[in-house]
């Protein structure tokens, strides 16, 4: 499954198959928008299971991304495991207050 093929810009690709997302690009409002029902319905889907997210591919974040990894953080029974995080999403999260809410891997 893709939630990003009306972007050009940035998106999330989801793993149908686990709980597992891939952000890249300008990962913005607009992004949020478009992915964030889809994201909500497989986080339903993959309940049980720790959620890891990478982010190695990913430009820009604001707070619509990370309301993304925010909410996922909320609706998990464990904190999601973010891999290869740029130091701008690292930034954010600190920033915001949230940084302890995930668990950090290469």
């Amino acid at each position: 499954m893709t939630v990003d093929d009306k972007r050009t810009h940035g998106g999330v690709r989801v793993d149908p198959a686990r709980a597992h997302w891939t952000m890249w690009g300008e990962v913005d409002g607009a992004v949020q928008k478009d992915v964030a029902d889809e994201l909500v319905r497989h986080l339903e889907a993959t309940a049980d299971e720790t959620l890891t997210v990478d982010l190695g591919k990913v430009t820009f974040i604001d707070s619509g991304g990370l309301r993304l990894l925010y909410t996922a953080a909320e609706t998990k029974p464990t904190p999601p495991v973010l891999v290869d995080a740029p130091t701008r999403v690292l930034d954010l999260l600190r920033l915001s207050g949230v940084d302890t809410m995930f668990v950090l891997a290469d």
